[in-house]
């Protein structure tokens, strides 16, 4: 095999494993924003804990927490390019202090 059919054959190899290996990018490209209704948080180490574990979810780059509407409650909003995160996965993301936490709602808006 010459040298240059040996470079062209390595680098086309090189740039199907690329394509394939690299996460898919969406095709609008757009933050995807969900909201949550928690209750059980009661401190500020109980948002940063919640903050923090959110932040473990696939693609977020963000997560607001502020006091809820209704008694007991907080609103969080997580901004992500994951566009299918569910309330399952965010309960599970919470560990072992899941049952501290009550997620209400998690809806994609």
């Amino acid at each position: 095999m010459k040298r240059t059919d040996f470079i062209l054959r390595a680098a086309a190899f090189l740039a199907l494993t690329l394509a394939f290996a690299l996460p898919q990018a969406r095709a609008d490209d757009k933050p995807v924003t969900y909201q949550a209704t928690i209750t059980g948080i009661v401190c500020n180490g109980c948002k940063d804990h919640i903050r923090e574990s959110f932040t473990k979810l696939e693609g977020v780059s963000g997560v607001e927490i502020t006091t809820g509407t209704a008694p007991g409650t907080h609103a969080v909003t997580v901004t992500s390019s994951a566009v299918n995160l569910t309330k399952e996965q965010a309960i599970a993301t919470l560990g072992e202090q899941a049952s501290t936490y009550g997620v209400q709602t998690w809806e994609k808006k």
